[in-house]
Order: C-alpha cells, then sequence, then structure tokens
C-alpha cells in the first residue's frame, strides 16, 4: 500500500477549490437569469402591441422603467406569439398578461387587477 503523501494532500485541496470556485459562479450565473423571468402562456387570442402599449400595461403593472427596458420585448413577443405571459421576480408570481381581442387583461400580486383596451386606454377609471 502506497502512503498518502502532503502533495497529494495539496492536490486535492486545490482540486476541490477550483472545482467549488466554478460551482459557484455557475450556480450564482444561473441564480441571476432566475431573479426576472417571462413565460409564455398559451391563449386563444393574441395581439401585437406597439412599443407604447407594452410601456404603459408594464408600468401599470408597476415594473420600474428599468426592467420594462430589459423586459418589454420579451413581453412584446410572448403576447404577440402566445397571447399571454406570467412574469416571475424570484420564484414569486408579479403579474400575469392576458389578450383577449383589443383588451390586455392584467392581474399582479400587489396592484390588483385592471384592463387596458388598446385602442381606447384604460377601462375603469384608468392607471
Amino acid at each position: 500500500m502506497k502512503p498518502i503523501s502532503q502533495r497529494s494532500k495539496n492536490i486535492d485541496v486545490i482540486f476541490i477549490s477550483l472545482l467549488l470556485t466554478f460551482l459557484a459562479f455557475g450556480l450564482g450565473g444561473c441564480v441571476g437569469n432566475r431573479g426576472f423571468e417571462i413565460f409564455p402562456v398559451n391563449n386563444q387570442n393574441v395581439l401585437t402591441l406597439s412599443s407604447d402599449n407594452i410601456v404603459r400595461v408594464m408600468r401599470g403593472a408597476g415594473f420600474s422603467d428599468n426592467q420594462i427596458l430589459q423586459y418589454g420585448e420579451d413581453l412584446h413577443l410572448a403576447l404577440s406569439q402566445y397571447g399571454a405571459a406570467q412574469i416571475k421576480i424570484r420564484r414569486k408570481l408579479e403579474a400575469v398578461f392576458a389578450i383577449n381581442g383589443d383588451a390586455v387583461y392584467i392581474s399582479t400580486r400587489l396592484r390588483g387587477n385592471f384592463i387596458y383596451n388598446t385602442k381606447t386606454g384604460w377601462v375603469g377609471g384608468g392607471q
């Protein structure tokens, strides 16, 4: 039987340290990407909203200008291709957007439910 030398212990420690470092960076990247997620949801109605409409519905739902700038295109694509979308922040469902005719039905965790008509604006008092 071969005795364990100090050198092999050092190599093992270095190898494990590097492995843990790579895992930490890898998992950190995944967590960062999961902070804000848009999930398309199939709906019978689809509608292509203008950029102004996307800004209005996202602001009405309580999203910041920075979030609108970063994720507005993803919401636009989800609504135009699937007709509905869920937005989660850190795995919490923050808002649901669904197309029905010319209107976007919006339900949010913190601000409640409301409707935005793309032709006439906010329904029932506005935002």
